[in-house]
């Protein structure tokens, strides 16, 4: 009898063990590390783009001090590149870039959960010096080509050397960051120059003249970005990649909103681009066009295009299915718990 008793309460212990256990609270990391590419490039601590409005909020920082978990910002000039190198030496838990370098870095190895969209179909633009006689893309062949290269814009601009019988091979390209691109345009020590916005302010400045743009292109020509978290941080702190994916969620739902325009663009300003800049790019989109944060059919379809697409040029040398990269469950919670379900259609 005393024997059964003793069995029957060592069970009790290790249930009532358990249960403690299941109930108790995830580990805390001390700090959450969070990169962007969408820097300026210009040596200013501030990003763009739905992060850098995450960034210029402290919504993160509010968030977590109660827990007292750091959160540490890093925006690199190298963009895409520089990110992922700093993915591959575990250096980073959440990142925010375009979608080539992230399609390498996952197509090369690297475990991380596509968990949110961001700042949605961008445009690049190829300028050349002001006195140029060159106007158009088939007379860039054989031409000293300034590009990022590696970054999403990369993507961009093979798909319009295609559309003009062009392939990358047909130029002289140099691989030129974008303070780098811009100084050796205006010096012309290249031909043309291949990049975002900040283009336009060599326009304006006299020293360069824009000869394209793929604002009446179709969309798959255009960048876009992404939030994405590593598989061991999602596995490991399940309940705080929630938080900050709610957190995202919201900065992106409050630059989406058109009474907070001013704000927005002052986060672009503070990162280097002029308000005159951003708004010829964003131009008559809707704000919320622009930071929308949904995972829908058209995103998924550009980044799965992405992929085939940089296989068949040699970017990369794996393929994989978007649909098992994309993680939707913290995204979808946010929303629901923010009530913005319907927010972004």
């Amino acid at each position: 009898m005393k024997h059964t008793l003793a069995v029957i309460m060592a069970f009790f212990a290790v249930f009532a063990f358990s249960a403690n256990a299941s109930n108790a609270e995830e580990p805390k990391p001390k700090v959450i590390r969070i990169g962007s590419a969408y820097a300026s490039g210009y040596g200013k601590p501030y990003g763009f783009g739905n992060a850098g409005v995450l960034q210029a909020r402290t919504l993160l920082e509010d968030e977590f001090r109660k827990d007292g978990i750091r959160i540490e910002w890093y925006l690199f000039k190298g963009a895409g590149p520089a990110v992922n190198e700093s993915l591959a030496n575990r250096l980073l838990d959440f990142v925010y870039e375009g979608d080539l370098p992230a399609i390498v870095a996952k197509a090369g190895g690297l475990k991380t959960k596509l968990i949110a969209a961001g700042s949605k179909w961008g445009n690049i633009y190829i300028a050349v010096p002001a006195d140029s006689k060159i106007t158009s893309i088939k007379e860039l062949r054989g031409k000293r080509v300034g590009l990022f290269k590696g970054t999403n814009i990369q993507l961009a601009l093979d798909h319009i050397l295609e559309a003009n019988g062009l392939k990358e091979s047909d130029l002289r390209i140099y691989n030129l960051g974008t303070v780098d691109l811009q100084a050796a345009l205006k010096t012309k020590d290249i031909d043309a120059a291949v990049s975002g916005v900040n283009l336009f302010t060599l326009q304006t400045q006299g020293s360069a003249k824009i000869i394209y743009s793929t604002k009446q292109s179709p969309r798959d020509w255009k960048t876009t970005g992404a939030f994405y978290v590593t598989e061991d941080f999602a596995k490991k702190y399940p309940e705080i990649t929630k938080r900050v994916v709610r957190e995202y969620v919201r900065a992106s739902a409050w630059a989406s909103d058109e009474r907070n325009r001013n704000g927005y663009l002052q986060v672009g300003i503070n990162s280097g681009y002029s308000r005159a800049d951003q708004e010829v790019e964003i131009g008559g989109r809707p704000l919320k066009e622009l930071n929308d944060v949904t995972l829908n059919s058209e995103f998924v379809n550009h980044y799965s295009g992405g992929i085939a697409y940089a296989k068949k040029l040699g970017l990369i040398r794996n393929t994989f299915d978007a649909n098992t990269w994309i993680d939707r469950s913290y995204l979808d919670a946010a929303l629901k718990e923010l009530k913005l379900e319907g927010f972004w259609k």
